[in-house]
């Protein structure tokens, strides 16, 4: 049997030293934290009332001339801007009363509105680019709609406010990263004009 010299001895404890070292390092390697990412809610609205007329963010240009290459209004402004932060694999939801400001309604009461982002997943394709999805995006709002009610004979009628549900539900929605996107519309009740949705999503 041939033995190993002292020469040899040494490389070989060195390089048991090294690789030992190398496979012990790369074990105690964690995992970086998830990625943060903002997610911007713009909801606009399109109408033929020129008497209310807003400018839209300049950031929104290029949506902006997608919707008034599809629809017909004479006016197109903000009505609110809504803000969430989201990591990989997370989910966002959001809860508020608020109004409508910029549209024409019946009362000054209060609106009830929710949106949320949920089961949001960003993968990085081969090329590096960020493929950005959601398993479900929902946004609704409870909106108040002034109604009568008949009052004792010669008496005039009672007003009364009811509220009534709208809003929009998508399931597996894809979107790019750092673009605003038009996700959808919706008609408010006994308002004039229509509701868009533009959603951008961007690394924080």
């Amino acid at each position: 049997m041939i033995k190993p010299n002292i020469f040899t001895r040494k490389f070989l404890l060195i390089a048991a030293i090294v690789f030992g070292g190398v496979s012990v390092f790369a074990q105690g390697q964690t995992p970086s934290g998830d990625q943060s990412y903002e997610a911007i809610l713009y909801v606009l609205i399109g109408s033929d009332d020129t008497a209310q007329r807003g400018d839209l963010p300049k950031s929104l240009d290029g949506v902006a001339r997608q919707i008034r290459d599809t629809f017909n209004f004479k006016n197109y402004r903000l009505m609110n801007t809504y803000y969430g932060r989201v990591a990989n694999n997370g989910s966002l939801d959001y809860k508020s009363v608020s109004s409508l400001k910029h549209v024409s309604t019946e009362l000054d009461s209060p609106t009830f509105l929710d949106w949320q982002l949920a089961n949001f997943k960003a993968e990085t394709s081969g090329a590096g680019r960020s493929s950005l999805s959601v398993q479900q995006f929902r946004f609704g709002a409870r909106v108040p709609v002034l109604m009568s009610q008949p009052g004792a004979p010669g008496d005039k009628s009672v007003p009364i406010t009811n509220y009534e549900s709208v809003g929009l539900t998508l399931n597996r929605l894809g979107i790019p990263e750092n673009s605003p996107t038009l996700i959808g519309t919706i008609s408010l009740p006994r308002t004039t004009g229509t509701v868009f949705l533009v959603l951008v999503i961007k690394q924080v």
